[in-house]
């Protein structure tokens, strides 16, 4: 029996990591680990980290390769892969080009698929892009659907997917979390960049948290995002805004271009490796993104979101009160940073108990359903 987990991007390893872990704590070397190396230099740390090193590694990235090249390049390696050796089961994870290759991959060959965070969707094709049809086509193939919650259960159901092979776990991107944050919090883990927030003379100072790297908002929406927080940065002199780089070479150049005008209160920060970020989100007074991710970690640290996007895979949070959809709109930005910014009131109403997307015990979860399977097919 073996089982093959496949990741290549800093999301992906993350909400694996500790499933990988707790596989192989069962399973030992049985359990395969592929990187295909989709966001190389992302990974680098977070490997160790975790204490994970892939068993294979691909390294598919070439500068500037296409959507169409780099699919294209996954599911032949991958298929390769899978001539020689057949796994008995394939996990993939999330919406990413190496979980719809992986997929493919394995559906080719004859081998299972298991599907972590199974069921989100937004029933709109190009949002997020191309990430919503990858999570509909991975539905399609996979034959155990692990979902983050009900309402992601609830489309697959509509869907047409057997009801026996869905179950609800929660999402596993909170057992990265809670394996990290003793880390962190005891080890004094921060970015060397913004140590005047963690222990020097800022730390009474409000620090808002950006990032932006979705394909739907390179164009106008970033460039709106942008002169938004030059607009909230002159207004709130007081407050610091720090804007983190994305790898992605176009979003990269916007962000400096606009943003790198000398104003003492807007920091550019290169990608911080995974623990140092969890300090920044602990450390922020709210979130400003467009990130998928972020929306299921920021509740556990009680920090508000504002979602620069138009909708949503994870209406959980907004269900919740925790995230709020501004879309990208200049206005809708300045307007609603601003009132958290004022409004304490308005601030703690996006403060939750309760994490609406799980409790950290996922991974734990999934381990034994697939106990199950693999027991009942010996």
């Amino acid at each position: 029996m073996r089982i093959d987990v496949i990741y290549g991007t800093r999301p992906e390893l993350i909400k694996l990591a500790v499933l990988i872990l707790e596989l192989k704590a069962v399973y030992g070397n049985e359990i395969r680990v592929i990187s295909t190396g989709q966001h190389r230099e992302m990974l680098l740390g977070l490997e160790d980290w975790f204490g994970i090193q892939p068993d294979i590694s691909l390294d598919i990235m070439k500068p500037g390769q296409s959507l169409g090249h780099l699919s294209g390049e996954l599911l032949i390696k991958l298929t390769e892969l899978y001539a020689n050796e057949k796994p008995n089961w394939v996990v993939v994870q999330g919406d990413t080009q190496t979980a719809l290759s992986g997929a493919q991959a394995a559906f080719f060959k004859g081998i299972k698929v298991a599907h972590v965070e199974a069921g989100l969707r937004t029933f709109n094709k190009f949002s997020p892009f191309p990430e919503e049809l990858n999570r509909q086509f991975i539905s399609k193939i996979a034959d155990l659907h692990f979902c983050p919650s009900e309402t992601s259960r609830k489309y697959l159901l509509e869907e047409k997917v057997t009801a026996e092979n869905i179950f609800v776990v929660g999402n596993t991107v909170l057992d990265a979390l809670a394996f990290s944050r003793k880390k962190i919090e005891n080890d004094e883990i921060f970015p060397v960049q913004l140590e005047p927030f963690f222990r020097g003379s800022k730390t009474e100072m409000k620090l808002i948290l950006i990032t932006s790297h979705r394909r739907e908002n390179l164009e106008g929406g970033l460039i709106q995002i942008c002169n938004a927080v030059l607009k909230l940065a002159k207004t709130n002199p007081e407050v610091q805004f720090v804007f983190f780089l994305h790898h992605n070479p176009a979003v990269k150049k916007t962000m400096i271009e606009l943003l790198s005008n000398g104003n003492s209160n807007i920091m550019l920060l290169p990608p911080l490796s995974y623990p140092e970020f969890l300090a920044v989100m602990n450390r922020c007074h709210f979130i400003l993104t467009d990130s998928g991710g972020l929306q299921e970690e920021a509740p556990s640290f009680g920090k508000p979101v504002l979602l620069l996007r138009d909708n949503t895979e994870r209406p959980e949070g907004v269900d919740a009160g925790c995230v709020k959809l501004i879309g990208t709109a200049y206005n809708s930005i300045v307007n609603e940073s601003q009132e958290l910014l004022d409004s304490f009131t308005s601030y703690q109403k996006m403060i939750v108990k309760e994490n609406p997307f799980g409790s950290g015990e996922s991974s734990k979860l999934i381990k034994e359903w697939l106990k199950g399977e693999v027991a009942g097919n010996d």
